[in-house]
């Protein structure tokens, strides 16, 4: 997600013992970048004060002591999935599938395809079963909504898995 919230707030729960005394170390919260779920559980992205951005790390909801920051987060997301709410639906209706099929796909929430297993029929549509970066389960993609998101990856499956050979052996024969 693009939307960043500031603050000055502490993180009290994930600390850091210090070798050379009994103190612990707190770190500030600067940033929340974005929000994701992994492997069941609700992770933000976390900009630490007087740090550099390459040691942003994600870090679980329950262990973060930043309660309005992450709400302010979480309100201006939900404000940003309203306004792209309008997005989709022009999509849908350009790709001429149901809206839902737009809204609720992995691509809309950020996760990256890494492979499509399997492609099949439903009902006379063409659907892939694609795996994701970070998603525990494939997920069911219309070919529709995939031929935008990941051409190059259909085609490779395609190059892949027909036989274009064989299909122009019997139809010169």
């Amino acid at each position: 997600m693009d939307s960043e919230v500031d603050s000055g707030e502490s993180i009290s729960n994930v600390s850091v013992i210090s070798t050379d005394s009994d103190e612990t170390e707190e770190y500030i919260v600067e940033k929340i970048l974005d929000r994701r779920n992994y492997m069941g559980q609700v992770q933000y992205l976390v900009k630490w004060l007087d740090y550099a951005d390459e040691d942003n790390t994600w870090e679980s909801a329950t262990d973060l002591d930043c309660h309005s920051l992450i709400k302010s987060f979480e309100q201006i997301s939900l404000k940003r999935a309203q306004d792209l709410n309008n997005l989709y639906e022009t999509k849908a209706k350009r790709l001429k599938i149901d809206p839902c099929l737009v809204v609720d796909s992995p691509f809309n929430h950020g996760f990256t395809a890494q492979e499509i297993l399997k492609g099949f029929t439903n009902n006379g549509e063409i659907s892939f079963l694609i795996r994701f970066r970070h998603l525990d389960e494939p997920q069911v993609v219309p070919s529709e909504m995939a031929y935008v998101e990941i051409p190059q990856m259909v085609l490779k499956f395609y190059e892949n898995h027909c036989s274009f050979q064989d299909y122009l052996n019997n139809y010169i024969s």
